[in-house]
């Protein structure tokens, strides 16, 4: 072997190690591809769990929604009833104590209280 000879290897020798680069044989194509569905995966996940939220948002609101209608037709009612003739002439009595024209007021009286006790005996009331 001469030097020349030498020469003439290392190239090829070079050569056979340096290997060219083969897209499709190569590992890095698989690689990005799995990468980038894991990415996606995980951004459509949480955009999932977003629309999930905002969904039960909007049941809850919907909820709260049908509750303060009821309540607030709950309220009309009571106040219509509240309005009418026949209510303030029920606080006007039981409250107040007042009474229509041409009608006696009838106070109770319990046993044992102070007005009971000043009442004469019956021996007393004159005819």
């Amino acid at each position: 072997m001469s030097i020349s000879d030498a020469s003439r290897r290392e190239p090829n020798q070079d050569t056979k190690r340096r290997r060219n680069f083969n897209f499709s044989r190569s590992k890095l194509p698989v690689i990005i591809i799995v990468l980038l569905m894991l990415y996606i995966s995980f951004s459509l996940g949480s955009r999932f769990d977003q629309l999930y939220a905002m969904q039960r948002n909007l049941e809850d609101m919907q909820t709260e929604i049908k509750d303060l209608r009821d309540k607030n037709a709950g309220l009309y009612e009571q106040l219509e009833r509240l309005q009418s003739d026949d209510y303030i002439e029920q606080v006007a009595r039981e409250k107040l104590g007042l009474v229509k024209p041409g009608e006696a007021r009838i106070v109770t009286v319990p046993p044992g209280s102070e007005e009971a006790q000043q009442t004469p005996p019956d021996s007393e009331i004159k005819d």
